[in-house]
């Protein structure tokens, strides 16, 4: 399987929509109605990389469990805003999104943001919002974004520090270099 390839998600049973271990749903209405990128968008962003991976879609409301898809009024602003995020090392630990990662699709003739989040190798672990990892990192328990304990965070980072250290040596030789 590519590292791009993800399963299709479908939103055009909008009587079924549902968040689950792998879909996350946001408004990201702001105040205006002109579109917001959600705080709690990067605790699903570090949940799904900590986890199974998901997709985070903005533009759809939940009220009383039932979802309906708002939109978005302009979404470009806001894309432009979650590459700023994604590549600024104090608010999120590391970028792992592709560009074919983040797309605005329109569904009923409104547009969202679709969000593919991929799990990680266990060497980047723990992916974290801000920058404390003890503070930031949230993996994915059915449909909801759990903070990590203490012991959980050591854990990854030990995990991921073991796994680096099994890495076959370089081969070369003192001739190669």
């Amino acid at each position: 399987m590519s590292p791009h390839h993800y399963p299709t998600f479908a939103l055009d049973d909008i009587a079924n929509l549902q968040e689950s271990a792998q879909v996350e749903f946001k408004l990201a209405g702001g105040r205006d109605g002109n579109g917001k990128l959600p705080e709690g968008m990067w605790e699903s962003y570090s949940a799904f990389a900590n986890t199974l991976g998901g997709e985070i879609i903005l533009g759809v409301k939940e009220e009383q469990g039932q979802f309906t898809i708002e939109g978005i009024v302009n979404p470009m602003p806001m894309l432009s805003e979650i590459w700023t995020i994604l590549n600024d090392p104090k608010k999120i630990s590391h970028n792992i999104l592709a560009p074919t990662d983040v797309q605005i699709i329109e569904i009923m003739a409104k547009k969202l943001i679709r969000i593919h989040v991929p799990s990680v190798d266990v060497k980047l672990r723990p992916i974290y919002v801000g920058t404390d990892p003890y503070s930031g990192t949230y993996f994915r328990v059915g449909d909801a974004d759990m903070h990590a304990s203490h012991e959980q965070v050591k854990q990854m980072s030990h995990k991921a520090e073991i796994t680096l250290s099994q890495r076959p040596p370089n081969n070369k030789t003192s001739l190669d270099k």
